[in-house]
């Protein structure tokens, strides 16, 4: 049963308690078996009490997005968040994305009196006011300013606590990385209990990025199939379980800090699996016509490769100094040089929109996974691409192509699937997506950053990274309580979609559900009981948010990237 209301979303206020925990990465294929093997033991008693299913991620199951599709309810196509970076249409240049601009749920259920607990969830900085407390996650910069009501940021910092981890994986340092990790999952812990201990609320939300990490990390180590796993990797074999053990442990901890009363959904925003290659998309179009590089290196490029030849990098210089104790030098010098320290970079090319050709370029790919652009008029700052008949064409071409892209090495076929923006997003930012969206062997094969061409021409190569692990298109959703279907395994319930989380959060939560939200209540989560006595009701708007920057600032934007590149999103 529906029911329509009108004006701003409304909620009936009676004593609903719910817990969100985001299990950032975690995949069914690894908890399935885990919980079986009575390895995950909170986990098997949620699985066997509550109702779980998959969840799908976006196109393509980025963080960003993901994330901001979680919060708000909406597309990318109307938040306008599609990576972790975003084109500056001004120009070439991609900017570091801030927080969607688009109202949360919890912003929604704040305005309607509820007092709200938000710990760890990406994409929330700069954080903005709420009814209750925010602690910022993924995306936010050292030093700043990362919790309403802002004075909570300096003990936490105090204690420990980092909104964006500061890891960087290289071979010979798994210890040292894994007990990072260990920490890092700690700290958000103790954090999210101790507030909820101390503050009162009706939601929480805490997001651990543990498993994200640890399969990013450590996936070829307990993968005895994957190419690049050898003898000496078997020391840190159980390093991703390790991860998965602590994260159903700290889940055991939040749950039992929340006491009784409340309604659980644990959550992810993608899945995980295997990731074997890096795939240069810019020198396949490059190779294909479609992308032209300037013909001369420019003097700035040739004090680039000299400064590389030196080993002197941005990155080096910051590990340098990090590993010293002088952080604090570090963090003045990079508010003291501002994007000026970008004539010490870290990659020997130049950056994308100073290499390219512009004039005789058709497509580019900037971004991680596998996005395409078309270098369009009236869109582009140099377009060459007429709009209609002839983009169609370049995107058909494009998708053509890319269907008999082999890999050398293997003999197959890469590309499972190239989806044009408009089969999956609507809204007011769809001009502004990624015109195709490729996916490559089962996300087995990636691309990332904004600039992938390989210096002596191949499309193909292991990820310089380190990384072995990637993102996958389904995640988990598991709902526990009073309000929850009990006792419906995974395989008899059907998946659910990201943009459904938010609705049925304010289904939950008794609260009307805005008209412009794309998801839909997940129906199946919820007891008959339940549903019988709260029909699903709509409003024609719901929350408010002051609108600012969509980019973080030039010295915000280094940090950010440089961190991003320890955890092999760049």
């Amino acid at each position: 049963m529906k029911v329509e209301m009108n004006g701003t979303s409304e909620c009936v206020k009676e004593h609903h308690r719910l817990l969100v925990v985001g299990l950032d990465g975690a995949t069914w294929d690894l908890i399935a078996p885990w919980t079986r093997a009575g390895r995950l033991p909170f986990l098997a008693r949620l699985m066997a009490e509550g109702t779980a299913t998959y969840l799908n991620s976006t196109v393509l199951p980025i963080s960003p997005p993901a994330w901001a599709s979680f919060m708000t309810g909406k597309n990318p196509g109307k938040h306008g968040i599609f990576d972790f970076t975003g084109r500056d249409w001004s120009s070439y240049r991609m900017r570091i994305m801030r927080r969607p601009t688009e109202p949360s749920f919890w912003e929604i259920l704040g305005e309607s009196g509820y007092r709200v607990g938000i710990v760890g969830v990406p994409q929330t900085y700069p954080p903005r006011p709420v009814n209750g407390v925010l602690v910022t996650g993924l995306g936010t910069p050292s030093d700043k300013t990362f919790t309403y009501p802002p004075e909570l940021s300096g003990p936490l910092h105090a204690q420990g606590y980092r909104p964006t981890p500061d890891v960087h994986y290289r071979p010979g340092d798994e210890g040292g990385v894994l007990d990072s990790l260990l920490a890092e999952a700690e700290a958000t812990t103790r954090v999210a209990t101790d507030l909820m201990s101390r503050e009162p609320w009706d939601l929480f939300v805490v997001v651990l990025r543990i498993t994200d990490e640890a399969g990013h990390f450590f996936w070829r180590h307990m993968d005895e199939t994957h190419p690049a796993h050898t003898r000496e990797d078997e020391v840190y074999q159980s390093a991703v379980l390790t991860c998965y053990q602590k994260a159903d442990e700290a889940l055991r901890r939040i749950v039992e800090a929340a006491g009784g009363d409340v309604t659980l959904l644990v959550m992810s925003d993608h899945g995980s699996g295997p990731l074997y290659k890096d795939v240069f998309l810019n020198e396949w179009l490059r190779q294909e016509g479609l992308l032209v590089l300037k013909e001369k290196p420019t003097p700035s490029s040739l004090v680039v490769r000299l400064l590389l030849q030196s080993g002197l990098t941005r990155t080096t210089v910051g590990h340098t100094l990090s590993r010293l104790g002088l952080g604090g030098l570090k963090a003045w010098l990079r508010d003291l040089l501002g994007d000026r320290i970008n004539v010490i970079p870290n990659d020997p090319r130049l950056p994308l929109h100073e290499a390219v050709d512009w004039s005789r370029t058709q497509a580019y790919s900037t971004g991680y996974i596998g996005q395409i652009y078309v270098n369009l008029k009236g869109r582009d700052p140099q377009g060459i691409v007429d709009p209609g008949e002839v983009y169609e064409r370049v995107r058909d071409r494009i998708t053509e192509r890319l269907l008999q892209l082999q890999d050398p090495e293997t003999g197959e076929r890469v590309v499972d699937k190239v989806v044009k923006k408009e089969e999956v997003y609507t809204g007011p930012y769809l001009e502004q997506a990624p015109d195709l969206f490729v996916y490559m062997k089962g996300l087995g094969y990636i691309t990332r950053g904004s600039y992938d061409l390989a210096p002596d021409g191949t499309i193909f190569a292991h990820p310089s990274t380190h990384e072995s692990g990637a993102h996958r298109q389904r995640g988990v959703l598991l709902a526990w309580g009073e309000h929850v279907q009990p006792s419906r395994p995974l395989h008899e319930t059907p998946p659910a979609e990201i943009i459904d989380l938010a609705p049925t959060i304010l289904y939950l939560m008794d609260c009307a559900i805005p008209e412009d939200m794309d998801g839909q209540v997940v129906e199946s989560l919820v007891a008959p009981a339940y549903a019988s006595a709260h029909p699903v009701a709509y409003a024609s708007t719901g929350g408010t948010v002051q609108h600012g920057s969509r980019y973080l600032t030039e010295q915000e934007e280094l940090e950010i990237i440089d961190r991003l590149k320890g955890l092999g999103y760049l």
